[in-house]
């Protein structure tokens, strides 16, 4: 009775473990077909956003960029001025 017990016993075992290892399987094959097409899908969305993104910067910003740096170099002549 024991014995038996130990055979149903290991039996499950055995057909867990290959259960798992065959879904281990499974998804890394899926990962494997999924992730070539999704990695390039990804790097082009992140550099047509980024190529978004600096244009929209290059464009608002240059105004404000022309006039720091004007208010840079108006601060930098009048303490010239004071200083010489």
């Amino acid at each position: 009775m024991i014995v038996a017990g130990l055979k149903l016993t290991l039996l499950g075992m055995v057909v867990v473990f290959f259960f798992l290892l065959l879904l281990v399987l499974f998804i890394k094959i899926s990962y494997w077909l999924l992730s070539e097409g999704s990695a390039r899908e990804l790097a082009a969305e992140e550099a047509a956003e980024l190529n978004k993104r600096m244009r929209s910067v290059s464009k608002k910003d240059d105004g404000a960029l022309i006039a720091v740096i004007g208010a840079a170099v108006a601060a930098h002549r009048s303490r010239m001025r004071s200083a010489g």
